[in-house]
């Protein structure tokens, strides 16, 4: 279990202490996130430790490297903490319940990203749709091969439920285009280094495929390494990620993926912020939509201004 701790973080009350959304002092905000080794969770990081400093909060995160069980023991880790509100990124939505009861038990708010738990309260949710998300990323593919051709579909982990979610919704829509063939649809930790081996592996059973969908922008830019070693040209491939990281857009800059369905760590970072802050104030946050936004050529340097993303010479607004 990774812990990082703003300067002030010991002060906070201690294990089985009861806590209201209305405690006073400095708020001590605690997320615990999937893995921070992910592009994604490591800018949010970033940007939430620098609001919540500026804030002049406590900020506690925690990496459960994507495994359910070590994310539970940091949920327990963040509740003996004392935080005043809870922030989860559910990796998978049954292994969290205990955790968020026990948060619910100490009188924490919890307010859970992107998935709600199976069970147990909650007192607010941001929330993607990844199934449309995956929907929209592959009706995309579709159109750019006019109807035919053949799809690589590389899911993320199949324990988190964003991650199947993007991949059914991939698949929901390719069915819609009988030319269309998936080849393969292999998973991965969601990384760099295992698209790459696993669009690699791909490659040696399907060397001609069209197009790649990837379940985050790490494993489509892992496809794009392995099209490259394979002495293929990725402009040539219709490849479309999901997050809108820097890399991802620097990448539909470059041309060698299509599009970005983008859903800015910076932007979501700041919807915790308010959260945090209205939940504390005793305040109801509720459902609050995260909605993904298409990048492609004609709006990618748009897009990187909102992001705040500084991109390298990019002339793909001129198409």
């Amino acid at each position: 279990m990774a812990l990082v701790v703003s300067a002030a973080a010991c002060s906070a009350t201690g294990p089985g202490t009861e806590k209201t959304a209305q405690t006073g002092g400095p708020l001590v905000l605690g997320h615990s996130y999937q893995n921070i080794t992910d592009e994604f969770f490591a800018t949010e990081l970033q940007t939430e430790r620098q609001s919540a400093k500026a804030k002049g909060w406590q900020f506690i995160s925690t990496d459960a490297q994507s495994n359910p069980a070590r994310q539970l023991d940091d949920i327990n880790t963040l509740i003996s903490r004392g935080v005043d509100v809870l922030v989860v990124d559910p990796i998978d939505p049954d292994a969290v319940v205990p955790g968020i009861t026990a948060a619910q038990q100490a009188g924490i708010p919890v307010l859970s990203l992107i998935r709600k738990p199976s069970r147990g309260k909650i007192d607010g949710l941001i929330y993607l749709d990844s199934v449309r998300d995956g929907r929209n990323g592959c009706d995309y593919i579709a159109k750019q091969l006019h109807g035919k051709g053949t799809v690589v579909n590389i899911t993320g982990p199949m324990q988190i439920q964003a991650a199947r979610e993007r991949a059914e919704g991939c698949n929901q829509a390719l069915k819609r285009y009988p030319g269309i063939k998936v080849v393969a649809q292999p998973s991965t930790d969601y990384t760099l280094r295992d698209g790459q081996q696993k669009m690699t592996d791909v490659l040696q059973a399907h060397p001609d495929v069209d197009a790649v969908f990837g379940g985050n922008d790490q494993v489509a830019l892992g496809a794009v390494r392995a099209l490259i070693a394979a002495g293929q040209n990725p402009k040539d491939k219709v490849v479309v990620g999901i997050d809108g990281t820097q890399s991802g857009l620097q990448a539909v800059c470059d041309g060698t993926m299509k599009m970005s369905l983008a859903t800015f760590s910076n932007k979501e970072a700041r919807l915790v912020i308010d959260a945090a802050e209205k939940l504390r104030a005793g305040k109801k946050v509720g459902r609050v939509l995260f909605p993904a936004e298409p990048v492609t050529a004609g709006n990618v340097t748009a897009q990187a201004k909102v992001a705040g993303y500084q991109l390298k010479s990019c002339k793909a607004d001129a198409s």
